[in-house]
């Protein structure tokens, strides 16, 4: 059964039991949506448990715990450059209670992957963006390495590929990098992780030299881990001293990755609208302060607002991916 006519009949499901007292049982659905949440709401997260996306979420969800009065229970279901989570909540019933709290790989890794389990235009409603995110391209501290130029001229001395690790497979880092190196005729092969604590882990460690992590994680590490560059217009309050890609002069790295949260489609809009005000207020000056301890910006904003933020991007990333010929098909 596709996921339209699932949809399709758990909607419309209460109205065929109820025959001729369909009318009540719309009534009844009124008034769930009016107490909703009436018990747990599960929020999926496609990435490892750890890193600075799933650190940054728990603050969020804490906050609406404590409005709701009941348990937000923060499921990671990482893999699939973030596919197989979202995956989970396509499929699962568009009653609030299972939630989708992901980045900008929802659009990204079915271009890449060439299919996709899901549609995210047509299988998701869009809640409210949680906040943005500058990535930092990071060095171990022995690698003679100390800004872009250098990486450039590492690389290409090698002999072979350079190893770079990233969050994700499909995810913004990804593909900035091998649009970057394609450009630059850089020798590179990417390493995926489930997430970026499993990253950071083996930048520490020493398995992979070169990795793209959010400026959480950079500052946390400095001093074992060497940042060199960042993403995006501007340099993140954590990394006051760590230049952008532009600065250094190089062009065409100023795209921002947004952190998102998504209902299946179908979901009633009263329960849309209320997550989205709920998350909206907590987005005051404390809250703000423990999210950018992991280097995410709080934004917040209207479900329609979002809507066209991933609309705009989805357009974007298909483009460049398919322009730059990148494929994990």
């Amino acid at each position: 059964m596709d996921q339209d006519r699932r949809r399709a009949l758990w909607q419309i499901g209460i109205g065929i039991a109820a025959g001729p007292f369909a009318p009540l049982g719309l009534g009844t659905a009124f008034a769930q949506d009016s107490a909703y949440p009436s018990r747990p709401v599960r929020v999926v997260l496609p990435y490892a448990a750890g890193g600075s996306s799933d650190v940054a979420f728990r603050v969020l969800a804490d906050g609406l715990s404590k409005a709701w009065g009941k348990p937000v229970i923060v499921d990671n279901r990482p893999g699939a450059g973030g596919m197989i989570g979202a995956d989970v909540v396509a499929k699962s019933a568009p009653d609030g209670y299972t939630l989708l709290a992901t980045l900008t790989n929802l659009v990204q890794a079915p271009v890449l992957f060439g299919k996709s389990p899901y549609n995210a235009e047509k299988d998701f409603v869009p809640i409210a963006e949680l906040a943005t995110l500058n990535l930092v391209w990071v060095v171990q501290k022995d690698l003679p390495v100390r800004d872009i130029k250098g990486l450039i001229e590492y690389a290409k001395k090698q002999g072979r590929p350079l190893p770079y690790g990233t969050y994700a497979v499909g995810g913004t880092g990804h593909l900035l990098m091998e649009t970057f190196g394609r450009e630059h005729k850089l020798p590179l092969v990417h390493v995926p992780y489930k997430g970026e604590a499993p990253l950071v882990n083996d930048l520490l460690g020493g398995q992979v030299q070169v990795g793209v992590i959010g400026p959480g994680n950079a500052r946390q590490h400095t001093g074992r881990l060497r940042a060199i560059a960042v993403s995006g217009v501007s340099r993140p309050p954590q990394l006051p001293d760590v230049p952008t890609f532009k600065e250094q002069g190089f062009g065409g790295m100023e795209r921002q990755g947004w952190f998102g949260l998504f209902a299946p489609a179908g979901t009633s809009a009263a329960i849309v609208e209320k997550v989205s005000a709920d998350v909206n207020r907590l987005m005051v000056p404390a809250t703000r302060a423990r999210v950018a301890e992991t280097g995410y910006v709080l934004t917040g904003g209207t479900p329609a607002a979002f809507a066209s933020t991933v609309k705009a991007d989805d357009k974007f990333w298909r483009e460049a991916i398919r322009a730059s010929n990148i494929s994990l098909e």
